[in-house]
Order: structure tokens, then sequence, then C-alpha cells
């Protein structure tokens, strides 16, 4: 049986607070991911992010600066997935990392991390540390990041 193909497009917010960020868990699952979610048709990505927060944990937000871009790929039982994560600084209306906002979607569940356990949380797709690494450390960007191996010289 041949594996389907599924390609997506991405909007994260990268969610800081006090070195702390924000994160998303899909319950029963071992690894973390920022928030945010599918771009749809005739949709901007900020206003795909914009939407996606205020689906996911019903706060309004402040889509700031692009800091990169991730692609990454990944397989499960039915599908071959490919997707392109586009990240940007995020601000939430009236919410610091002392209080994990409430998720509305019963499968999700969202809270604080320390900067530097992004490793520890398993935060996935894994390129994304480092976009998230540099950007706080004042690394000039934007940033491009992949799970691809970079292409041999033909």
């Amino acid at each position: 049986m041949e594996t389907s193909q599924k390609y997506h497009v991405l909007a994260r917010g990268v969610i800081v607070s006090k070195d702390h960020l924000l994160v998303a868990h899909c319950i029963g699952m071992d690894n973390t991911f920022l928030p945010g979610g599918h771009v749809e048709f005739h949709e901007g990505i900020k206003e795909a992010l914009s939407r996606e927060v205020w689906e996911e944990i019903g706060l309004k937000c402040k889509v700031k600066q692009y800091i990169g871009a991730v692609e990454a790929d990944h397989e499960d039982e039915r599908f071959y997935h490919q997707e392109i994560n586009h990240l940007f600084i995020t601000e939430l209306e009236d919410m610091e990392y002392v209080q994990n906002p409430e998720s509305k979607e019963a499968h999700l569940e969202f809270y604080w991390i320390p900067i530097h356990e992004l490793d520890e949380h398993n935060l996935l797709p894994t390129p994304v540390r480092k976009v998230i690494r540099n950007y706080v450390n004042k690394v000039e960007g934007p940033f491009f990041e992949s799970t691809f191996e970079e292409l041999k010289d033909t």
C-alpha cells in the first residue's frame, strides 16, 4: 500500500515571558510544539496565527516580528507529512508565564517551559529550537532551518 502525502503551511507563535516559552502538548504524545496551526485558503499567515491562538486558548494576541521558517517532514501510519512552519514573535494580552492558559480544545494543553529546557520537553520540529535560541541570544535573523539533509553539490 502506497503512503499518501500531505503538505502543510503552518503559522507558529513564539510566545516568551521572562525566559519562559509557551508550548502546546497533544495529550498522550511525548512532544511539545508551538501554538498555532494551519493557514487556510484566502487567509494570510499572520491572520491564521491570530485565529489559531484564539481557537486554541481563547486569547487575543499581537503577531509581531517574523523570525524565520522551519521545514520538516515526518511519517505516521497513513501519511507522509511535509510542512513549512513560519515563526513569529507573538504577544498574548494579559498573560504571563506564572499562569498556564486554559485550552479550548480537549486534546491539547498549554503550559510554560523554561527556554533552556526545549530539549527536555521535546519541542518539535527539532530545528525550531535553534531558531528560538538564536532569537533569545539576539542573533540577527530571520532564520531558516530544516530537517532535510542539505543538497549535495552536483
